[in-house]
């Protein structure tokens, strides 16, 4: 027995020994307080007035532009939604272009803009076109590709003419105008006589089967 007391006495030390350091650990962990997982809210986390966002090419050069009265982030979606908003695409190359909306909601990592309510789309006139106006209630616009649609009733007028149709896509860079079905078409005679020296002058129609 006395041989073996020197053993017992270590093991006892040796279980006080884990014992004890089991319970600081756990006594740290609760003690020290711990950050909450990130909460998936659908309340904004972020907002300003007199909103105002640009991006550039890479030399620099300014090539979008969207500003609005005011705007609210909403981390869910990560989605940004701007009042009174102004969308201006001044991409070299192209026509330059402005859409107006008493809403828009941008997304897919800042490449499509959701215009909603009193949408407009206005394309400046050019050397060799006119200028290029489409009014809907709801307007996508995708600023990399420069496109523009809907799947709405939309009206076009360009010059002297008018169109309107339901749903529609209109290419900046091409100036290529696609009506999905239409339901009045009207080209002045004056639209028609320039057609020849302008290839953009009227709004071409390719409706959908």
């Amino acid at each position: 027995m006395k041989e073996r007391l020197p053993a017992l006495i270590a093991l006892f030390m040796l279980l006080c020994l884990v014992i004890t350091t089991w319970w600081a650990a756990d006594y740290a962990q609760r003690s020290i307080p711990l950050d909450p997982p990130a909460r998936i809210s659908h309340e904004p986390d972020a907002w300003s007035d007199h909103f105002i966002m640009l991006s550039s090419d890479p030399d620099g050069v300014p090539k979008n532009r969207l500003e609005g009265d005011s705007m609210q982030h909403f981390p869910h979606n990560d989605s940004y939604e701007i009042v009174n908003a102004v969308s201006t695409g001044q991409r070299p190359g192209s026509a330059i272009t402005t859409g107006r909306a008493d809403l828009a909601t941008m997304f897919n990592n800042d490449k499509t803009i959701l215009m909603r309510g009193n949408a407009h789309l206005h394309r400046f006139p050019s050397e060799d076109t006119s200028a290029l106006d489409i009014t809907s209630s709801e307007l996508i616009i995708y600023p990399e590709k420069d496109i523009i649609e809907t799947d709405k009733p939309a009206t076009v007028i360009q010059g002297n003419s008018r169109m309107n149709g339901k749903g529609m896509t209109y290419n900046n860079k091409t100036r290529e105008l696609e009506v999905y079905s239409n339901t009045d078409v009207s080209i002045s005679n004056k639209d028609v006589s320039s057609k020849s020296s302008n290839t953009d002058q009227v709004p071409e129609e390719n409706p959908r089967p």
